[in-house]
Parts: C-alpha cells; sequence; structure tokens
C-alpha cells in the first residue's frame, strides 16, 4: 500500500500568500472597474459634444463673441463639463452645458464682439441678400438681435430660439423666474425696433431698385 503524501505548509505562508492573491485580485478588479467607468464617461463626453457643440457655439456667437473666441469659449465649456462631469444630471446636459457657455462667455467680456455696429450699420442690411435666403434671414436675426442688451438677448435667444422654459433658463443663468419674464419682455420689445429698422431699409433700398 503506497503511503499518501502529506504537505504542511510551515509558519503561515499559505494564508499570507492567500492574502496577496485575494489584495490582487481585488486591485485587478477595482481597475477594470476604473476602466469601465472611464469608458463610460468618455462616451458620454463624445455623445454631449456631437449633441451640443453647435448649439454651444451658435448660442456664444449669438451673445456677441467673433467666431475665434466662441470656438474657444466652447472648447472651454467642454473642459468644465469633463471635470465636473459627475454633477450632471442625466438628461440636463444640455441646460448644463448653456448655463456653462454663458457663465464662460460673460467672463471673456464683450472685448471681441462680433458685430462693430455704427449707428446707421442696420439701415444697410440689404448686404445680407434676400430675406426669401434662409442664411440671410438668420443673419438679419442676428443683426437685430447684436441691437438688443447682452443681458436680455441672452433670455430670448435661450426662450424663443432655443426653445428653454421659463424656469430651465432661470436655473441656468441663477436668476429669479420673475427676472426671466421681465428680461424677455424687453428684449422682445429691443428686437422687434431693431427688426423694424431692419424691415424699412430693406424696403426703402427695393423702392429704390425698383425706381
Amino acid at each position: 500500500m503506497s503511503r499518501g503524501f502529506l504537505y504542511v505548509v510551515p509558519n503561515g505562508e499559505g494564508a499570507r500568500g492567500e492574502a496577496v492573491s485575494m489584495a490582487g485580485g481585488r486591485a485587478l478588479r477595482e481597475t477594470a472597474d476604473a476602466a469601465a467607468r472611464a469608458a463610460i464617461d468618455r462616451a458620454r463626453l463624445e455623445r454631449m459634444f456631437a449633441d451640443h457643440h453647435l448649439l454651444i457655439w451658435r448660442t456664444l456667437r449669438r451673445r456677441g463673441l467673433d467666431r475665434e473666441t466662441a470656438a474657444d469659449a466652447t472648447q472651454q465649456t467642454f473642459l468644465i463639463a469633463a471635470e465636473r462631469l459627475d454633477d450632471i444630471i442625466f438628461g440636463s446636459e444640455r441646460a448644463f452645458l448653456i448655463g456653462t457657455a454663458l457663465r464662460v462667455g460673460r467672463s471673456i467680456g464683450r472685448k471681441v464682439l462680433r458685430w462693430q455696429l455704427e449707428d446707421d450699420m442696420d439701415l444697410r442690411a440689404s448686404a445680407a441678400g434676400s430675406v426669401a435666403d434662409e442664411r440671410s434671414a438668420i443673419e438679419l436675426c442676428d443683426l437685430a438681435l447684436s441691437k438688443v442688451d447682452p443681458a436680455l438677448a441672452e433670455v430670448f435667444v435661450l426662450f424663443e430660439l432655443e426653445g428653454f422654459s421659463s424656469i430651465e433658463i432661470a436655473r441656468m443663468l441663477e436668476i429669479p423666474v420673475g427676472t426671466v419674464a421681465s428680461r424677455l419682455r424687453r428684449a422682445r420689445e429691443q428686437f422687434r425696433a431693431g427688426a423694424g429698422r431692419i424691415e424699412l431699409a430693406l424696403r426703402r433700398e427695393g423702392r429704390e431698385g425698383n425706381g
């Protein structure tokens, strides 16, 4: 009859080896979890950028920044979003980005304006082309917006052009809902006045061209 082989682990080294093995496994799982979270965050940021970067750039342009400054501010907005990604509630990405972009835009100030307008520049709005052309209509809209006070214009853009509610705008701009309503009313008045001047200028231009 063969004798069985018995291995006795001296001094508890097996227990220590088991503990090391468990710790190593835990570290591997934590590394894998971190990598998975990083991949999810990266995918979320990429989706946010694809869905909203044009909106953010356009909003900053309408607030008065030139093309390059708006592009820089857009990039800064998404860098802030990357740093604060855990704070952004799912489904509220657009509101977070626009609120952040507007704060970035205000911090930059109006050093570089999209429109360096003289008092009568809107009388030469016909240079934008026919109002029937979509691009010209957008340019004329932006030209009218340039006559609106910046603090009022941002509320107008968010409500009338981007479709945010008064409550959402109040949250983004960190102002009372009543202030949103007041600014929106005044913005509409200023926008109508600016658009009216442009319309009169175009009609005058048309009459002179037909004369």
